[in-house]
């Protein structure tokens, strides 16, 4: 089978801590990413090509003990990281030039506007590297599970991956992991089981 994308697909997971009176409900503008995760896919054989994985030392809100019990990342373990200034521009030069990567992630309305922001509060170039909108895996997983007889309301990545067969693959709420984990979804998706 021939795939027919345009451009490598860079699938994106990010990780973010905020203020701990938004937990469970935090949005994009009172959040600071405290990890990137992607995945390059290969546009014709979405096999990975390449992985980009970093903690970021966030800017405003600290990482609370909530965040840390749901993604296992501590205060310690960001602190003598870099924050997003230098994360964020090295992320970006990975991702390379616009046009030459689309990007991707499960459920695109908070990781997409959440990078654009951090981008932006750091005076970094976003639109130079990254065009346009972004491609939303869970749109293909709807697909999916429509096709497959299953409900399509109100899933999510675990859900998506449990009625895919691949729930305990990856260890979630990690970026590189929960990018992993999209980019195994379109994988099935498009070739009927992930690339290992």
């Amino acid at each position: 089978m021939t795939l027919r994308y345009s451009a490598d697909i860079v699938v994106i997971d990010l990780e973010a801590t905020c203020p701990e009176s938004d937990e469970g409900d935090n949005t994009v503008a009172r959040s600071n990413i405290i990890e990137i995760g992607a995945v390059r896919l290969d546009r014709r054989s979405l096999e990975t090509i390449d992985v980009f994985s970093e903690l970021v030392r966030p800017r405003e809100y600290p990482v609370t003990p909530f965040i840390t019990r749901l993604t296992s990342i501590t205060p310690e373990m960001v602190a003598g990281c870099p924050d997003f200034a230098v994360v964020g521009q090295r992320f970006l030069d990975w991702y390379g030039p616009r046009n030459r990567s689309m990007i991707a992630a499960f459920g695109v309305y908070y990781d997409i506007p959440l990078l654009r922001r951090e981008c932006d509060a750091c005076g970094l170039d976003y639109r130079t590297h990254i065009a346009g909108g972004a491609f939303d895996i869970r749109a293909v997983a709807t697909v999916w599970l429509a096709a497959n007889h299953h409900r399509t309301s109100g899933q999510t990545l675990e859900s998506v991956l449990e009625k895919m067969g691949l729930d305990g693959r990856f260890a979630l709420h990690r970026a590189v992991d929960d990018a992993r984990a999209a980019a195994a979804v379109l994988q099935t998706y498009h070739l009927g089981h992930p690339c290992d």
